[in-house]
């Protein structure tokens, strides 16, 4: 119908109603019939013809009803395709002949219309050269010289360049997206390539060097290509990060070391002249990114996105779609997608010897529908192209794998046959209905993943001014739709078999309003909604019919606000009285609006009904973590990080506080906390006990791990003010640091020692305070060194004199433990005072006194690690380091 998402006939004049009822279903606007395509589950033959009825009035809608609306967009889409591997391209360079090789590869990216393509930085493992013929673009670099001499991709030119550069003559407007599976050994923890050689797994070391090093890597690798006319479009930082495969090439990152190269490798690529290139973090698949804190230890996506300057340098994700369930893992994706970063998919496979219909789940309702319309800008699978099936495996590569399979099969006979697999006919009709620089646009969801049986969709809005619905029927009956055109109102029909696969391309329609009068329906009545497993129902009561034409059926609108129900979310048929809507978010509140529709157009006002959608597995949510850090005549409660919600969405904490261990009762002292929460008006001196809960739409949970806090004079966590920075030549009249003014650490001295010590700092912690970002995490790394130190030095404004000094400074340990030594000092590295401590994850507050100091001009606070007691890698948070005397 002519009605936009935003119409509210209850306030249009009259006038202006009888030209909406003129341009209403029933009312002889007629189109023409929407093209389809059609691959089944056999896929014999691979595509063929569909033919749908042309659009016509709604008169009574068949089976489930999808109603897209061109007009409205969401995310950019910037193509699909599959990855030239080393294998791939041995393939298609060996079984064929220089014209079968063009004929395939003319079919992929002209015919087919593939335009992306992932390549691998260095070897992968899909790889004809076999485990010892893994490599690197400099395996036999120094660790130290990070121009990286030696640098070359001589070995891609042998079948890698030669394949991308036929593919691109084909398709000048191919996007590469290159990825890495490993750094050079020399900048890992076991110096190996592989990613858990013997079963230690290898750990990027993240030093100054190495980033600096490393991202000179990537900007000779782009320039490389660039000379030989490959440009790429996008790099990723590490493929599955977050993971060490035993017997081919890995490296696993925490989420910090990946911000802190992002940092280095952005400015570098922009130096370079590639700053239009792409820096993709992540690559892994949706589980592991949307909560993993395995091997990797972080957050592979959302620590980069948290950080300052790496989340504004950052261009967006990659993901890979495998060990799913199909429910929920692709809808991690909103949250990076609402942060306006891009996601794109960038690889997915079969993996064993499974069925057609296993394929299209995973590959076109996981990858494609669930991963689109979740938000992800593009989906590239795994090998293009592989030899066919042989003893048990698709050739060649290296690792002994259970069958992974390709896109698609060339022969060994000697005719370079190409023979497309499932989810290389997925691409296709994804490609057919998504043309280049189209965006997705509003579809009915009847059903997302593979656990959704149900017609499944995603439609997008084309800048030809077509619109394209791809379409699949994961159930195991044949199922009809009723495919409605949301701008006019019209309709076309379809059935789909089980397993098909069909592309549906349509102009908007229009036709001539036919004469004569008619009226419009009365309102539903009895409208009533409820919710289970991720979805909710309406049920209704259906109007008398106003005229002999009868009703036509039903929209259904939806908001999040009393009143402002004005998204149509889908559409009923005259007959029926329910509705299921799946396309929402669990522990959301949404309200609904039903409007009948007949040939005098749709019904003048609708009911309103609201609910909260409970998820499947839903649950009240997990028990808060928090900390209490004291200060005077208050506590400070903090939240590092939500609890599980359990499948609904958290909506608001409760804080309970008792003067006895465990005494907190039932009943909070205040409700609707947001954290930090500050807790005045206390008695210093006196423990308060805390604990949190959580609510959901499911409930509240339970009360999390009792935290207790002593306010106090001494113990507030206040901020000192700035002192004079002083160098570390104190004593010695060399004060060449002297009169700065430090904000937290911003301006602190650095050194280190012996030379194989390195100390680095990044200012991106949120301090004691739990608010103010003035806090910074150090990292020292000794490499090999048996004693020395490594300092972070902060001065004050104390001037020396008889009487003693204290220093005090704010510390947490990243992982507990951390053996750390302060020191003052009022010469160079002479007169001192130390203390030992070790830190927990908790801010505290250290303290070290200098009784005896001698004369001098100024005094330094030093943090380093305890002398012959580290030889690795340490970090800790430090802020607000203060003197007195």
């Amino acid at each position: 119908m002519t009605i936009k998402r935003s119409f509210d006939t209850s306030t249009l004049a009259a006038d202006a109603i009888e030209t909406l009822n003129q341009i209403l279903p029933g009312r002889g606007l007629t189109g023409d019939a929407p093209s389809g395509q059609r691959t089944s589950l056999s896929l014999s033959p691979p595509i063929i013809d569909t033919t749908m009825t042309a659009f016509a009035p709604l008169t009574g809608l068949p089976g489930a009803t999808i109603y897209v609306d061109g007009t409205e967009t969401y995310q950019q889409m910037f193509g699909a395709g599959a990855s030239l591997t080393e294998s791939s391209c041995y393939v298609l360079q060996t079984n064929c002949t220089p014209a079968q090789r063009k004929a395939n590869l003319t079919e992929a990216f002209g015919k087919d219309g593939f335009s992306t393509c992932r390549i691998c930085i260095g070897a992968s493992d899909f790889t004809h050269r076999g485990p010892l013929g893994y490599y690197t673009y400099c395996d036999d670099w120094d660790g130290a010289d990070v121009t990286m001499p030696t640098f070359t991709i001589q070995k891609d030119r042998e079948f890698i360049i030669p394949t991308l550069r036929e593919a691109l003559a084909i398709n000048p407007n191919l996007k590469f997206i290159a990825s890495p599976w490993t750094p050079p050994a020399v900048m890992k923890s076991t110096n190996s390539l592989l990613g858990r050689p013997d079963g230690v797994t290898s750990m990027f070391i993240g030093n100054t060097t190495n980033y600096t090093a490393y991202a000179n890597y990537f900007v000779k690798f782009l320039k490389a290509y660039a000379e030989l006319g490959i440009p790429i479009w996008a790099v990723t930082t590490q493929n599955e990060a977050g993971y060490g495969p035993p017997s081919y090439p890995g490296c696993v990152w925490t989420g910090a070391q990946m911000a802190a190269f992002v940092n280095i490798l952005k400015p570098a690529l922009m130096a370079a002249g590639f700053g239009h290139v792409r820096v993709l973090v992540g690559d892994h698949n949706w589980h592991n990114l949307s909560g993993y804190t395995g091997a990797s230890g972080g957050h592979l996506v959302r620590d980069v996105f948290a950080e300052p300057l790496a989340g504004d340098l950052a261009d967006g994700a990659a993901v890979h779609g495998y060990s799913t369930t199909g429910k929920n893992e692709f809808e991690q994706l909103r949250t990076w997608t609402r942060s306006r970063k891009e996601t794109h998919f960038t690889e997915m496979c079969l993996v064993g010897n499974l069925s057609n219909k296993v394929s299209l789940q995973q590959h076109l309702a996981n990858a494609i529908i669930g991963g689109i319309r979740a938000g992800q800008n593009s989906v590239t699978f795994w090998n293009l192209f592989l030899r066919p099936l042989s003893g048990g495996r698709y050739q060649p590569f290296a690792p002994s794998y259970a069958q992974v399979a390709p896109c698609a099969t060339i022969s060994t006979d000697g005719n370079g046959t190409m023979v497309k697999r499932p989810e290389y006919m997925a691409l296709v009709h994804l490609l057919k209905v998504m043309k280049p620089g189209a965006r997705r646009c509003y579809s009915t969801t009847l059903g997302v993943g593979e656990a959704s049986l149900e017609v499944q969709n995603v439609a997008f809005a084309n800048r030809d001014g077509t619109t394209g619905v791809l379409l699949y029927n994961n159930a195991d009956t044949t199922k009809s739709i009723s495919l409605i055109d949301g701008p006019s109102g019209l309709v076309s029909f379809l059935t789909l078999a089980s397993g098909d696969i069909v592309s549906v391309n349509y102009t908007a329609p229009k036709g001539i309003p036919a004469t004569g009068t008619v009226s419009a329906p009365s309102a539903v009545t009895g409208f009533n909604a409820s919710s289970a497993s991720n979805a909710n129902t309406l049920t209704w009561t259906a109007p008398a019919a106003p005229d002999a034409g009868g009703l036509g059926g039903y929209l259904i609108k939806r908001g999040t606000v009393a009143g402002s129900a004005t998204l149509v979310v889908g559409a009923a048929a005259a007959g029926e009285t329910t509705f299921v809507d799946i396309d929402v978010v669990a522990g959301t509140t949404y309200f609904y609006q039903v409007f009948a529709l007949s040939a005098g157009g749709l019904s003048a006002t609708g009911p309103e009904t609201s609910v909260t959608t409970v998820g499947a597995t839903s649950a009240v949510p997990g028990a808060p973590a928090i900390s209490v850090t004291p200060g005077n005549a208050q506590n400070i409660i903090a939240m590092p990080s939500p609890p599980a919600n359990n499948g609904s969405a958290i909506t608001s904490y409760n804080l309970y506080r008792s003067t006895n261990s465990g005494g907190q009762g039932a009943t909070p002292f205040v409700t609707g906390v947001t954290f930090p929460y500050t807790d005045t008006g206390l008695t210093n001196g006196t423990p308060y006990y805390y604990t949190a809960t959580a609510v959901n739409g499911i409930g509240q949970g339970p009360q999390g791990v009792e935290k207790s806090g002593i306010p106090s004079v001494a113990s507030a966590n206040v901020k000192p003010g700035p002192g004079i920075l002083l160098s570390d030549d104190t004593g010695q009249a060399v004060q060449t640091a002297r009169g700065g003014n430090p904000q937290g650490w911003s301006n602190t001295s650095f050194t280190f020692s012996p030379a194989t010590s390195v100390s680095s700092q990044r200012n991106a912690v949120v301090g004691p305070d739990g608010v103010t970002k003035d806090a910074s995490t150090q990292t020292f790394t000794n490499t090999g060194a048996t004693g020395g130190y490594g300092s972070v030095e902060c001065g004050s404004t104390v001037f020396v004199s008889a009487s003693p000094i204290t220093a005090s400074i704010w510390l947490r340990g990243k992982v507990g433990g951390e053996l750390v030594e302060l020191t003052v000092m009022t010469e160079k590295h002479a007169n001192t005072s130390k203390a030992s401590v070790t830190l927990t994850t908790e801010w505290a507050k250290y303290t070290v006194t200098h009784a005896t100091p001698t004369s001098g001009t100024g005094a330094i606070l030093g943090v380093a690690y305890r002398p012959n007691t580290f030889n690795g890698s340490m970090s800790f948070d430090s802020a607000w380091p203060t003197m007195t005397q």
